[in-house]
C-alpha cells in the first residue's frame, strides 16, 4: 500500500493573497483618482467640443463673407436675397437675415422690385 501523503497548505498562498490585496488597493486608488479627475475630464471634453464648433462657425462665416463680398463686386453693389442664397447655398430666410445685418453694418439702401423682392444696394468703393 502506498503511503498516504498529507496535504499541506500550498506555500504560494501568501504570495497570491498579497497580490490580491495589492490589486484591490490599486483598483480602489484608480477609482478614487478617476472620481476626482472625471469632472475635469468632462470639462476638458466639453471645452474641446466647444472650441471645434466655434472654429467651424468662424470658418463658415469667412466663407459667407467671402461670397458676399465677391458678389457685391461682381454685381456693382446690388444683390438680391435669392442671388445670395443661391451663391451661398443657404436657405432664403438665412440669406435675408445675413443681408439685413450687412445692410445695417454698411448702411445699404433697399430697392423693391416688381416681383416683390428687395434689392440691397451697397456703396462699393471703386
Amino acid at each position: 500500500m502506498a503511503p498516504l501523503h498529507r496535504h499541506s497548505p500550498p506555500t504560494h498562498l501568501p504570495a497570491r493573497l498579497g497580490i490580491a490585496i495589492a490589486l484591490t488597493w490599486a483598483g480602489a486608488l484608480l477609482f478614487l483618482l478617476l472620481q476626482m479627475l472625471l469632472p475635469w475630464l468632462l470639462v476638458g471634453a466639453v471645452a474641446l467640443v466647444g472650441l471645434g464648433l466655434w472654429q467651424r462657425h468662424r470658418q463658415y462665416q469667412r466663407v459667407l463673407y467671402g461670397i458676399f463680398y465677391d458678389h457685391l463686386r461682381y454685381h456693382q453693389g446690388r444683390l438680391s436675397v435669392l442671388e445670395f442664397a443661391m451663391a451661398a447655398q443657404i436657405p432664403g430666410p438665412q440669406a435675408r437675415r445675413f443681408l439685413d445685418a450687412r445692410a445695417q453694418d454698411f448702411f445699404a439702401q433697399f430697392e423693391p422690385t416688381d416681383h416683390g423682392d428687395v434689392i440691397y444696394t451697397f456703396i462699393v468703393p471703386q
